[in-house]
């Protein structure tokens, strides 16, 4: 196992992260002419009650839990003839009633641009996060049975250069390094990854543009351990206890090319396709060890694993407008590291419908259903489907107040585990937004 790195050497490198990111628009701001420059400045406020009867689609024992959330998102913007400054904090906090679940969850966001000339722009984006795996849960439809604190900063620089009316080109460049406060039953992988891309884009009409791209990936992580409920079948025999899939030495590098275009039909009806070949390497040592209920190791397949192979993209997305309603229809193929650093193949349909009653007052329907494979050629697989089903109700009683509920339920099932878990959760939010302000 890694040696562990002293917690206060990391907060102090993290906060000495999110100070050079601040110190760098405050920079750009004070550079310039005060006289010349448009503010904007916008916030809003919320608290939410929230009820689940199974946070983390855990199979096995769970119990129900209350949570309040009180949140506080600001947006802000300077700018002038040259360039421009766009930023986001975001505070998210979750408090429940059993120990361990609370989270102070922090986004920062700043963004900055400068015109070179007409046609070409310079850009520097930095992010900074501090949530828990419960919020990567939710964002990248992982396996998650443990919440566990998370630390992410992000570094994008980009070029855009307009070679004509309608063609640009555009080069980007990403650096994103993540950490995890692992507790005593978990260890998610600390890693970097560093991605490049060239983006093309022609408007070929009004209603029809193309588009493709290149990018290469290169992702680090030292190891990682991921304990899952499950059973192992010998011969009659069917034996409960827990999987260890243990991951070391974890190297995965991606290249894909993408060609598309997105074309209007009409004014009412968006379409958008995008395909083609990415090209995957990893090599790591897996190790999957399976206890029984007193802790004794059954089973332990060791795999070092040096594979490469070639796989298919696809990104499909469909919207229809009507006069109060809006259907939106969206298919992926992706192939990309999930949070415990194997590669994951997956497919994900979602379907959403709008439908607004009258002027304050709007509805969502929202279906969408993951399938997830192990992509890396190893001995032991872990493959499973994740289905959810969310209503939301939205009611803007004034311009500056707004009341929503929704309600989602949850289901996933794991071809290891012989329960499968299911969960239903309800929502209520209030939200207060200020006027946005100039100056």
């Amino acid at each position: 196992m890694p040696e562990a790195k002293p917690v206060g050497a990391a907060d102090n490198q993290r906060r000495a992260n999110a100070r050079r990111c601040i110190a760098w628009g405050v920079g750009l701001l004070i550079a310039s002419d005060s006289g010349a420059v448009e503010y904007t400045f916008q916030a809003d406020a919320n608290v939410g009650q929230e009820y689940n009867t199974n946070l983390f689609l855990t199979p096995g024992p769970h119990t129900d839990v209350w949570g309040t959330r009180l949140g506080l998102n600001t947006r802000f913007s300077a700018a002038e003839e040259t360039w421009k400054l766009d930023g986001n904090i975001r505070l998210d906090n979750y408090f429940y009633n059993q120990k361990g679940l609370d989270s102070l969850n922090q986004f920062v966001s700043l963004t900055g641009s400068y015109f070179v000339t007409e046609r070409s722009q310079f850009a520097l984006r930095g992010d900074y996060i501090r949530d828990s795996t419960r919020a990567s849960f939710v964002e990248t439809d992982d396996l998650i049975f443990e919440q566990v604190r998370r630390n992410r900063q992000t570094l994008n620089p980009s070029w855009t250069y307009d070679l004509s009316e309608r063609t640009r080109l555009s080069l980007n460049y990403q650096f994103q390094n993540t950490d995890y406060r692992n507790k005593a039953n978990t260890f998610f992988p600390d890693y970097q990854s560093h991605s490049g891309s060239v983006v093309l884009i022609h408007d070929y009409s009004e209603r029809l543009t193309m588009n493709g791209s290149v990018s290469y990936t290169r992702y680090s992580a030292v190891g990682s351990t991921i304990f899952i409920p499950g059973h192992l079948d010998f011969g009659p025999f069917r034996i409960p206890g827990n999987y260890e899939n243990r991951a070391d030495e974890i190297e995965i590098d991606y290249a894909t090319a993408i060609a598309g275009f997105s074309y209007a039909i009409d004014e009412t009806f968006d379409v958008s396709f995008a395909t083609g070949a990415q090209y995957n390497k990893t090599e790591a040592v897996f190790q999957t060890i399976f206890r029984d209920s007193r802790g004794e190791p059954i089973l332990d397949n060791f795999d070092h694993v040096d594979s490469s192979f070639v796989t298919y993209v696809i990104d499909l997305n469909a919207t229809k407008r009507f006069d109060a309603d809006e259907l939106n229809l969206h298919y992926a193929h992706t192939v990309s590291p999930s949070l415990y650093g194997n590669l994951v193949e997956a497919d994900t349909v979602t379907f959403t419908g709008k439908h607004k009653f009258k002027p304050t007052v709007s509805g969502l329907a929202q279906f969408s259903y993951v399938d997830r494979k192990t992509a890396d050629q190893r001995n032991i697989t872990l493959n499973r489907q994740l289905f959810r089903a969310r209503g939301e109700l939205s009611w803007n009683w004034t311009e500056n107040w707004s009341f929503s509920m929704s309600y989602q339920y949850g289901r996933q099932e794991i071809d290891i585990v012989s329960d499968i878990p299911e969960s239903h959760a309800a929502y209520l939010t209030i939200r207060y937004q200020w006027d946005k302000q100039k100056y």
